[in-house]
């Protein structure tokens, strides 16, 4: 009797200790009781987290909080304290990915990353100045896709592997200046390394969740590693070459500007010599090229699956392109104001993608939140899915309608900033994010232009579930694709 008595004390106290470290005193935002240990995370599954984020939120408002072990996160929708909220928390499987040489994109905010932004930033504008060259580029390798694509005349094919290939090279000549054709054992390995990380970083995001679990021999995490040495392994030797190369005077790629934007901030500011490692410089060119890719690899992806399921969108995109650019030529950039739907079908499939679902942020300062008391240093989810599905700011938030980027007269209208976030927002938007809209552009107008796309006789239409990932991609999926003009 006394040692059931003693066991009930100790459960109490125990409670009480949890209650007491989970909410006392603290002005935070509402959210689930948390369990010993695990915190919330039996409250998100791995393949819907944004859809579990998104219940959640309907549950405790657009502002409330999970423990993922003993980690405070607070999930958000609205991007309102740029400056406040531009942190990146400390994650395992980042660590991992950065390999200690902060990239840009995924490392934490502090005076270095700012003036590393501010390099990219002049390294971008620097070769975006030569638009046609970008543009020439894009449609090279396109072009030879869609001659891939129509040599299969009309049968049953997986168009996501040849779209990912195209779109990795593409990034490959804008990065590194190389173009690799399909079969060189080289190019195999850049595409293994892509999506191997891609994959395994998905599938850690466990060990990010409860920590502790790091100490456990995970082959996924191990997998990781592996994949990131041999990033850094290729990469690093492509960026010695451009260093041997030396032309900062003539940029012919990314990497190029990349080093001549960094020599320029060195000669303005002797200070800054040497503040930006090799190693910093190497990850960034691995950043871009992943980032690069995937993201216009699924948008591009995702639009042929929602144009499957939606053939009159498809006739009427057919319509405006037949009648703006004919039947003897192809679409170019100076077409992109010509041809509203076009742009508006481009626009609907990034919002109700929303590729890039999760942005995780961790604050700088101690701040407030609609009220709430945020500590500094507090991991932030916001949750970009759920801005663009809400019912709220969108009528029928889960059809796929591009009509909804149109006014009455056709022309297109571009969503308001503050409702589409699809390349982030504030002080860690996207820096490829013109880059990555010309690639859409001119990928998906040629395609349409070319092909009708169907879903192959007898099959059930393909699943509209993701992979769930550092983006949403869409799982691997067969087309029909008849040309309707010759190439």
């Amino acid at each position: 009797m006394f040692e059931e008595l003693l066991w009930f004390i100790l459960a109490v106290i125990l409670v009480t200790l949890i209650v007491n470290r989970f909410t006392a005193t603290k002005n935070l935002p509402p959210g689930p009781f948390p369990l010993p240990i695990i915190g919330n995370a039996h409250k998100i599954s791995h393949d819907s987290r944004h859809l579990d984020l998104t219940a959640l939120e309907k549950q405790y408002g657009k502002v409330f909080r999970l423990y993922l072990g003993s980690q405070l996160v607070i999930v958000e929708v609205l991007v309102t304290k740029s400056a406040e909220f531009a942190g990146r928390p400390s994650l395992y499987t980042l660590e991992i990915y950065l390999q200690n040489g902060d990239g840009i994109a995924l490392a934490d905010y502090s005076p270095k990353w700012r003036l590393h932004r501010k390099i990219v930033v002049s390294a971008l504008k620097m070769y975006s100045t030569g638009k046609l060259k970008q543009e020439s580029i894009i449609n090279d390798e396109f072009d030879l896709l869609l001659k891939r694509v129509a040599s299969r005349n009309g049968q049953p094919h997986d168009i996501t592997k040849e779209i990912r290939l195209a779109v990795t090279n593409v990034i490959c000549t804008l990065v590194f200046g190389s173009r690799y054709e399909l079969d060189d054992p080289e190019f195999t390995k850049v595409t293994e390394i892509t999506e191997g990380i891609v994959k395994m970083i998905a599938s850690g995001s466990v060990v990010d969740a409860l920590p502790w679990l790091r100490f456990f021999p995970f082959k996924s995490v191990q997998n990781l590693k592996e994949k990131c040495n041999e990033r850094d392994e290729l990469v690093g030797r492509i960026y010695r070459e451009h260093v041997e190369a030396n032309r900062v005077e003539n940029p012919q790629d990314l990497t190029d500007a990349l080093l001549k934007a960094k020599k320029e901030a060195e000669d303005e500011d002797s200070s800054i010599k040497g503040f930006l490692t090799d190693q910093q410089l190497i990850m960034t060119m691995g950043e871009v090229f992943l980032g690069g890719s995937e993201t216009t690899a699924s948008s591009l992806c995702w639009a042929l699956l929602y144009l499957i399921y939606n053939p009159e969108v498809q006739q009427k995109l057919h319509q405006e392109l037949d009648q703006v650019i004919g039947p003897d030529r192809l679409p170019e950039l100076r077409d992109n104001e010509k041809l509203p739907y076009v742009k508006a079908t481009i626009t609907e499939t990034l919002r109700i993608s929303s590729i890039g679902h999760l942005s995780p942020r961790k604050t700088t300062v101690d701040t407030t939140l609609q009220g709430y008391d945020i500590p500094k240093g507090t991991t932030v989810l916001v949750n970009f899915w759920s801005l663009h599905h809400d019912p709220a700011i969108w009528d029928d938030p889960e059809d796929f309608r591009p009509e909804r980027f149109l006014d009455e007269d056709g022309k297109f209208v571009p969503p308001r900033a503050d409702r589409f976030l699809v390349f982030s927002a504030g002080r860690r938007s996207c820096l490829g994010e013109h880059l990555a809209r010309i690639k859409l552009f001119l990928a998906f107008a040629r395609l349409l232009h070319i092909f009708k796309f169907e879903n192959p006789p007898g099959s059930d239409l393909p699943t509209l579930k993701p992979i769930t990932g550092l983006v949403l991609m869409p799982q691997p999926f067969s087309v029909c694709a008849f040309k309707r003009h010759a190439l």
